[in-house]
């Protein structure tokens, strides 16, 4: 009679124990809980129609979307040809984005259906599956270029971004821009052919810069649907191979000993061991005092050098997290990222990170303030709210492709950058 007394009290004794812990585990929860719910979903991924980051391509697709263009994402093979077989006849645009994902056969499935193609930087293997008239010819270096033909997009875009993969063009296929825009018609379909070797002009970062916006719309807005196809690494034509197939047949067993052995060693040490026990540190040491010891050495050696290597290590290491770059980024990346987002120029920048060692103390002490104002002023630009640029091209670029490029069409969507006045050294 006694026993369920004692165990009531044993219960409610446990509750008053960890109802801290409990009360805490439930706050995390909760807060997990809101933030999924109100963080915005956007499309992370790179030259995505979603994606609001500098590589994505949402700022486009919403202007085009504005001019009356029906965007259409498609994430596999059938998604972009149900999408170009549900628009009207030959009156769609096919933007590929990874072309060369695709196969010889998956290509001529798409050619037959009579859609424009748009290709982002295609290979060899690519083109020969299309036609015969384009052909890689090499790489570029990055700069603003005139177009240097008569195809309507680039006459009226004028000077835009080129470089990047280059293209030699024959049998009637026209280039533009040094090689990285060319234009062509497809071996066996209707439609046209038109190969981008420089992608980063469609993007958020460049899009509002010289002609790039007017060549983006001009390109992808000739029709009244675009279709927006992102091949996946598995929409390709090779055969699943399940995961048994991968690994040799004695790992099963061999994980099934070792789990086996972990178990007995768990039960053999804990019965051995007692009750968990605090134990003072021998020695306490305050983090002020290790950096101050650390810095003596670095004077005593006279090694100004280390000094500086380490604090500019350090300051890229954060940068790359404030800027969200890779970890393994390189200094021209993230000087680039960093000129992008402060305003500064990007050579300064490039000398701050990777600049010469200093010769003594108060160099060292100058540079240990410039990169700490460096990322006082990073963390202002990533914390400041971003604008998509908006642009207003005409409802029907191929409506007039002999206008005046100053008063009509695409030609009037380059606008800045609406936080700052463009400088010569934001393009490359």
């Amino acid at each position: 009679m006694s026993a369920a007394p004692a165990r009531t009290g044993g219960l409610s004794g446990l509750a008053r124990r960890y109802r801290g812990g409990a009360l805490l585990v439930l706050v995390l929860l909760a807060t997990a809980v809101l933030v999924t719910l109100l963080t915005p979903r956007t499309e992370e991924a790179a030259f995505t129609p979603e994606s609001a980051n500098p590589a994505g391509g949402r700022a486009l697709a919403r202007v085009l979307a504005d001019q009356g263009v029906r965007v259409e994402q498609a994430r596999s093979l059938d998604a972009a040809t149900r999408g170009v077989e549900g628009a009207a006849a030959q009156d769609v645009t096919l933007l590929v984005t990874q072309p060369d994902l695709l196969s010889a056969q998956r290509w001529s499935r798409l050619a037959a259906t009579g859609a424009d193609l748009v290709l982002l930087r295609p290979d060899e293997r690519t083109l020969e599956a299309l036609t015969g008239a384009v052909t890689p010819a090499g790489e570029a270096s990055t700069a603003v270029r005139d177009p240097g033909c008569d195809v309507p997009a680039a006459r009226a875009a004028g000077p835009a971004r080129a470089g990047g993969r280059t293209y030699a063009a024959s049998d009637g296929a026209t280039s533009c821009y040094g090689g990285s825009y060319v234009r062509g018609s497809l071996r066996d379909g209707p439609g046209t052919l038109t190969v981008v070797g420089q992608p980063s002009l469609l993007t958020n970062r460049w899009a509002a810069q010289d002609g790039n916006a007017a060549l983006g719309l001009w390109t992808l807005g000739a029709h009244r649907d675009l279709v927006w196809y992102l091949p996946d690494p598995g929409d390709t034509d090779s055969p699943t191979v399940p995961l048994s197939a991968l690994v040799p047949p004695w790992l099963w067993p061999s994980v099934g000993v070792v789990g086996l052995a972990g178990v007995v060693l768990l039960l053999w040490r804990g019965r051995r061991l007692g009750r968990l026990v605090s134990e003072p540190l021998p020695v306490l040491v305050r983090a002020a005092e290790t950096v101050e010891g650390h810095g003596r050495l670095y004077a005593s050696a006279r090694a100004a050098d280390r000094a500086a290597q380490a604090l500019r290590e350090a300051t890229l290491r954060r940068l790359r997290a404030w800027t969200g770059l890779d970890p393994q980024a390189g200094v021209p990346d993230v000087a680039e990222q960093v000129a992008w987002v402060t305003g500064r120029p990007a050579p300064a920048v490039r000398e701050l990170l990777a600049g010469a060692d200093p010769h003594d103390d108060p160099a060292l002490v100058r540079l240990a303030l410039d990169l700490d104002a460096l990322e006082r002023d990073v963390r202002a630009g990533a914390t400041t709210p971003a604008t998509t640029p908006a642009t207003t091209p005409a409802s029907n670029p191929t409506a007039n492709p002999t206008a005046n490029p100053a008063t009509t069409g695409p030609a009037q969507a380059r606008p800045t950058h609406p936080s700052r006045t463009p400088r010569p050294e934001d393009t490359p």
